[in-house]
């Protein structure tokens, strides 16, 4: 099989996708049955995707256009095809304009692949010679709508419908999103498939990782500290870490906490937060960081908390769970069964719950030392399991669907 992957401008800053992105990479060139892949990248990813661009199953693609008349395009042909989809009537016109003006489409339909596997909500072309598989992450501004501007709420439902329309499957990582599909975008004929994160290998390109000391110098950590791998969005609840370390620190317990991830136009609120709490000294965000910096911050550290609201799946608690570091997590979507123990989960609404449990983990070795030997159980079966199949299944149908449609066309 010839398999198409389209990775182009997915980079760190995008958390979790761009972990995702990784590990099927990863298991789409240890799979057998594929023969050849067609890496679509960009010129921002060569450091950071170098060894992929260079085994031998790859066939590298740089696709990293821009430019005025790019961009005209572009938006032009998402206009009608967005105006198709909302057409009571579906305007053949609009569709045969999508088509022919989408500049993605026709450097694509230049290779021949047997499948394209976009592994975000969206492809950046439609109607091409072979079939499309896109990855579906989740529905949150249907489940947290407060949490996005009445536009933005617009424009994803817009989004997410004409992908969903326009895709030949969907692959999702657990069945809560895909239940979500199934309810809130009924009319879809393509089929959703949940396929497992295959957790095999860790997301990180290589087995780097930063000395502790240089990191103490870089990021000026503390001795002891917890760590939250999160960019600063609304959903990922950095409030609720921020309220538990107040109450500890009104107990006398002075808790440093260390966050990672892209910092988000949010970030402005929760410094407010953190000012108004009067946290300064024990509070670092440290932006994005190196993947070497973040499993050297892994290591270090003496507990991963997640107070997430919404998450589709936790890559932190992943590698938390691999690293074999003391983990806790709040007891929404997937978290809970992945982690498989109520002992280390909390309510992301709960600050009194979360510092208790907090101090609990730093504290309590018979309670780190059951935490460690969970995080083993889960990791070894997750590593145990056999990923392949259920993307493979995805993409043969995949191929199946495009046939069939393209014969009633």
């Amino acid at each position: 099989m010839t398999v198409g992957y389209y990775i182009s401008k997915i980079n760190a800053s995008d958390g979790g996708i761009y972990q995702y992105s990784v590990y099927i990479l990863k298991m789409l060139l240890s799979s057998d049955e594929i023969k050849k892949i067609f890496l679509f990248y960009s010129l921002d990813q060569k450091s950071t995707f170098g060894a992929f661009l260079d085994h031998s199953k790859v066939v590298p693609v740089l696709h990293d256009r821009g430019g005025k008349l790019y961009n005209y395009q572009k938006k032009l042909s998402e206009f009608f095809l967005t105006r198709y989809y909302l057409r009571p009537n579906n305007s053949s016109l609009a569709y045969k304009l999508y088509s022919f003006i989408n500049p993605d489409r026709r450097f694509l339909n230049r290779f021949k692949l047997d499948v394209l596997h976009v592994p975000r909500q969206h492809s950046p072309s439609y109607n091409l010679n072979f079939p499309v598989v896109i990855s579906m992450h989740d529905v949150q501004q249907l489940h947290y709508p407060e949490f996005f501007t009445p536009l933005e709420r617009i424009y994803r439902s817009i989004g997410y419908y004409t992908s969903l329309s326009e895709t030949s499957h969907v692959i999702v990582s657990y069945d809560h999103v895909k239940t979500d599909i199934k309810k809130y975008f009924r009319n879809i004929s393509a089929d959703v498939t949940v396929c497992a994160v295959p957790m095999n290998e860790d997301w990180t390109e290589s087995k780097d990782q930063t000395d502790s000391e240089i990191l103490k110098s870089k990021y000026n950590l503390p001795a002891k500290f917890i760590l939250t791998p999160a960019a600063t969005w609304e959903h990922k609840n950095h409030r609720a870490v921020l309220e538990a370390l107040s109450i500890l620190r009104k107990q006398g317990e002075k808790v440093y906490w260390v966050s990672t991830g892209n910092k988000t136009a949010f970030f402005s609120t929760i410094e407010k937060k953190i000012e108004a709490l009067e946290l300064q000294d024990q509070v670092i965000f440290t932006g994005l960081v190196s993947d070497a910096d973040l499993v050297g911050l892994f290591k270090m550290t003496s507990l991963v908390v997640i107070p997430t609201l919404y998450e589709a799946g936790s890559g932190p608690l992943f590698e938390a769970m691999r690293y074999q570091v003391p983990v806790i997590c709040s007891n929404i979507t997937s978290l809970p069964d992945t982690i498989r123990n109520d002992e280390f989960l909390f309510d992301p609404h709960n600050f009194q719950q979360i510092a208790e449990l907090i101090k609990r983990s730093l504290s309590d070795e018979d309670f780190i030392e059951r935490n460690k030997a969970n995080s083993l159980k889960r990791i070894t079966d997750l590593q145990n399991g056999d990923f392949s199949p259920a993307f493979l299944s995805a993409y043969k149908s995949a191929i199946e669907y495009h046939k069939n449609k393209s014969k009633s066309a």
